[in-house]
Order: C-alpha cells, then structure tokens, then sequence
C-alpha cells in the first residue's frame, strides 16, 4: 500500500506540474515494477479515447507491473460548488493484497481571474481501506509529491484547499 502511495504521490505532481502550464494535458500511466518506474504517454485521437486506453491498461497490465496509477484531466462534480476541473486518478496495486483506488485533485485553470490553484487529494473511490490506512497513504503520498521538488514546489505555491 505504501509503494502505491509513493508512486501515486509522484504522479500525482508530475501531473500537477504538468497543468500548471495552460496546455492539454495528455493522459499518463506511472507505473512500478522491482523498483524501477516507467512512464506511458496516451495520447490518442481523443481524450475518452486516450482515458478509455488508459483504463484497458490498468485491467489488462500487460507488462507485469506491480503497481500503476492512470492520472488524467476530467471534472468533479460537487454538491456544494457545481462542477469544477480535477486530475483524476486511479491508482492500482496488483498482486496477493490487490488495490484500487480513485483519487481526485481539484484545481481551477491559469486562465481564470484567480489564477492557477490546486486542491489536496481527495477519496473519490475506495476499496476498504480503514481511516488509519488512509492516514498512512496520504503520508507517503505527500512524500512521493515531495520527491518532485519543482513540482513540489508549484503544488505549495498555488495550494488552495478551498477548492
């Protein structure tokens, strides 16, 4: 679970990072094997296309990985602020204790009059993990964000948690 929290962490920022720049975020899959981390650019005729590819990978693991996350840019939909821009991402560990799990990150666009901001990860799908895992996740999370200094670094910068 740890393993999969520090690969989500890392992913999770390299795309932040990556829509901290007004571009179009291609869909991506991080993923682990025996230490070693890969990176899958999805870039297909369409974004549904591209995601839906993404999912397939996840279901299929047709390299063997121990762990992957698919992190693409979608919507959120809440109750109290209507629908607003997210990277979501799965996260998947395979295996003996196998895992999945849906995360979201909020974030509001370069464009707009407030600038570029970014929301903390929240738990959009969850497969049982008790609120003392979540803990523990989210530490090593934080720590696999960390690892990505720069990237770090424009998570803090435009960190809003009212998002």
């Amino acid at each position: 679970m740890l393993a999969l929290a520090d690969l989500t962490g890392r992913f999770a920022v390299h795309a932040v990072w990556c829509i901290s720049d007004p571009e179009t975020f291609i869909p991506l899959i991080g993923h682990e094997k025996a230490g070693k981390r890969g990176l899958l650019r999805l870039a297909g005729s369409t974004l549904e296309d591209s995601v839906d590819s993404g999912k397939s990978w996840l279901v299929a693991n047709p390299q063997g990985v121990e762990r992957a996350v698919l992190v693409f840019d979608g919507f959120l939909t809440l109750n109290d602020s209507g629908k607003i821009d997210a990277l979501i991402i799965d996260a998947v560990e395979y295996g003996e204790r196998p895992l999945r799990l849906r995360i979201g990150v909020r974030y509001r666009p370069g464009g707009t009059a407030t600038g570029f901001k970014v929301g903390s990860p929240k738990v959009l799908e969850n497969d049982g993990l008790s609120e003392a895992d979540w803990e523990a996740f989210f530490a090593q999370f934080w720590l696999g964000v960390k690892s990505h200094h720069d990237a770090a670094v424009v998570w803090a910068n435009h960190l809003d948690d009212e998002l």
